[in-house]
């Protein structure tokens, strides 16, 4: 019996599944990000073996036929010595190979007319496959200088306005949110928190959760945060849209996609507006299932 390794690794969290020879997926595992550039390489490779670790105590150690990794801090495919890095000595597999994670989840949008995927998660980003059958991209610029629309995009913005409540002496149920998420009584409190080295992005993330919900409950500053994001996200795809022209589906994932109807809505307005035509829906699989698909064809 072959067996097959896909896995997605995200700007939060890594899952992995494994199938047979036949595509039947055996089981799935999650862990912690691989993102190397966000957590050092060291502890991406840590966060792999812990995953590859769980998958063995549950069925035993393998030597996959084929593994095929989306990691969120490529653009492109990985070399053999950026591979090494990462997975020489983790994963025991006769062939493998690295791409971005926008790329698995491209591979997941289905059959279309020069196919495109937008992934909102931690991070933001796009892909579409042109009618030549190359791959362009937007965004990805990371949570320094890019990622609108992403979860920590819509946290840092809502956490900005918090920082002008609290200094204006002004009550908000934003900055109640903010507050309680933090663990605080006071907002001012919440810097230490906020600077801590245990607080990592994706954790500052979590907080877009609460500008979700209280959108959902129609708070205008929180309907106006998410859709000042969503906008600013749109933008970047209907870049890479220009470019490819013909894209018959754009496939969403991440999830503020999957959890976050406002941003759905007013994303989705902004698309419709310069390309009615085009399809636009979450993904037909999960990215690690896309992989597991990749991964059988190496």
């Amino acid at each position: 019996m072959k067996y097959y390794l896909g896995i997605d690794g995200g700007g939060t969290r890594t899952t992995a599944a494994v199938s047979d020879e036949n595509g039947n997926i055996i089981l799935k595992e999650v862990g912690k990000t691989i993102n190397f550039y966000s957590v050092g390489m060291e502890t991406a490779r840590a966060n792999l073996a812990a995953i590859i670790e769980g998958i063995e105590e549950r069925i035993g150690k393998i030597c996959y036929s084929g593994a095929f990794i989306g990691c969120s801090a490529l653009d492109d495919e990985a070399d053999e010595e950026l591979t090494e890095k990462l997975c020489g000595g983790v994963i025991n597999t006769e062939k493998i190979k690295i791409h971005s994670d926008v790329y698995i989840a491209l591979k997941a949008v289905g059959e279309a007319v020069c196919p495109c995927a937008a992934i909102c998660g931690t991070g933001s980003m796009a892909i579409a496959e042109d009618e030549n059958g190359n791959t362009q991209i937007t965004g990805g610029w990371g949570h320094t200088v890019g990622d609108e629309g992403s979860a920590l995009g819509i946290s840092l913005r809502a956490l900005r306005l918090c920082c002008q409540l609290c200094d204006r002496g002004e009550a908000h149920p934003l900055l109640e949110r903010a507050n309680a998420f933090f663990g605080v009584s006071d907002f001012r409190k919440a810097i230490d928190k906020i600077y801590s080295p245990e607080t990592t992005k994706d954790v500052l993330a979590g907080f877009a959760a609460d500008v979700g919900r209280l959108a959902a409950d129609g708070d205008e500053t929180a309907l106006n945060i998410i859709a000042t994001e969503a906008k600013n996200f749109a933008e970047t795809v209907l870049i890479l849209l220009d470019r490819v022209k013909k894209c018959s589906v754009l496939g969403l994932y991440g999830g503020v996609f999957q959890y976050n109807e406002s941003f759905v809505k007013s994303f989705s307005e902004q698309i419709k507006a310069e390309y009615p035509l085009i399809k636009i829906k979450l993904l037909d699989m999960p990215p690690e299932e896309s992989a597991l698909e990749l991964a059988r064809k190496l």
